[in-house]
C-alpha cells in the first residue's frame, strides 16, 4: 500500500464571490461546493483512494456527485473469482433543501468485461421507498421517518442523518434506517433500528490543518452483524470531515483533503 507525502495533501476553504453558473436548460443552478476524500492509514495518506465530489444546487433541493477510486491493481485470478461482481464507479445523490434523499443512483461496471452498468436507482417516497438495478429490485415501506442509507465509505451519505438528527453531547438519540445492501449482487431494503450519540467537540489535526469538529457515533445492527461509523462535521453536518467504520482495517480513516465552497447551502 503506497502512501503519499504530507506536502501533497492540499485543504483548501476557498469561497468565491460569484457562484459558478452552469448551461441554461440543465436543471442545475450553480456549483455550491466541490472537495475529494482521502484514505489515512496509521496517519498517512493513502494513493489511489481520492474520491472527487461536487455539489450543485437545483430548482428543488441538491446534487452530489461523487466520483469513486477505482481499484485498477486487481488480479486476472481475482478478477475470474470475482467475475459476477461488480466496481463502484460513481454514487449520485439528489436531495430536498433539508437535504434529505430523495434519489441514490449508484453506478459501476462488471469485472469481468468492463460493461457499465447501474447498480442502484433508488426514489423515496412519501410511502415507500424503491430500488431498482441490473440484479432485480427492492422495496418497502415508508413510514415518513426512515433515512435511506447506502453504508458505502463516502462521508457526505451520512450528511443528511447528522443535518436532521444532531444530539447534544452525551445524548443518543433512536433513529430508524432503511439500509441499502448487496447480498450476492442482488438489492436488499431492510429497516434497521440505529442509535446516533453526541460525543461532543473534538479538535482534529490533518497534515499541517487544525479542525474544530462535533464527534457523532451511529450504531446499527445489519445483517452480517453489529456496526458503528464515527463521524466528524462541522456544527451544522453540512461538511463531513471524516468517518471511520468498525468494518474497516484498524487505523483507517477517511478524510477531506481539498474542499471549495462557493456559495453558503
Amino acid at each position: 500500500m503506497r502512501r503519499l507525502p504530507r506536502i501533497a495533501i492540499l485543504i483548501c476553504f476557498l469561497v468565491s464571490i460569484t457562484p459558478v453558473a452552469v448551461p441554461q436548460g440543465s436543471t442545475r443552478l450553480e456549483k455550491v461546493a466541490e472537495g475529494q476524500y482521502l484514505q489515512w492509514q496509521d496517519g498517512h495518506p493513502v494513493t489511489d483512494t481520492a474520491q472527487i465530489w461536487t455539489i450543485w444546487r437545483t430548482n428543488d433541493g441538491y446534487e452530489v456527485e461523487d466520483k469513486l477510486a477505482l481499484d485498477t491493481k486487481t488480479s486476472p485470478e481475482l478478477r475470474e473469482d470475482m467475475k459476477n461482481a461488480t466496481m463502484k464507479t460513481d454514487i449520485s445523490l439528489q436531495l430536498t433543501k433539508d437535504r434529505a434523499i430523495r434519489a441514490l443512483i449508484l453506478n459501476g461496471k462488471k469485472l469481468s468485461d468492463s460493461k457499465q452498468i447501474e447498480v442502484a436507482n433508488c426514489h423515496v417516497k412519501e410511502n415507500e421507498i424503491t430500488c431498482k438495478g441490473h440484479e432485480g429490485s427492492a422495496h418497502m415501506k415508508n413510514s415518513g421517518q426512515d433515512q435511506l442509507l447506502y453504508p458505502y465509505p463516502f462521508p457526505l451519505l451520512f450528511a443528511q442523518i447528522l443535518k436532521q438528527s444532531q444530539p447534544a453531547t452525551g445524548q443518543t438519540i433512536p433513529i430508524t434506517l432503511a439500509v441499502l445492501e448487496e447480498v450476492k449482487n442482488r438489492l436488499q431494503l431492510a429497516k434497521v433500528s440505529g442509535q446516533l450519540r453526541g460525543e461532543g467537540e473534538e479538535r482534529m489535526v490533518v497534515g499541517q490543518y487544525t479542525f474544530d469538529t462535533e464527534k457523532f457515533v451511529l450504531a446499527f445492527n445489519a445483517k452480517n452483524g453489529a456496526r458503528q461509523i464515527t463521524l466528524w462535521a462541522s456544527n451544522q453536518g453540512t461538511a463531513v470531515f471524516a468517518m471511520e467504520d468498525s468494518r474497516f482495517t484498524p487505523g483507517l480513516r477517511i478524510l477531506l483533503s481539498q474542499y471549495k465552497k462557493y456559495s453558503e447551502f
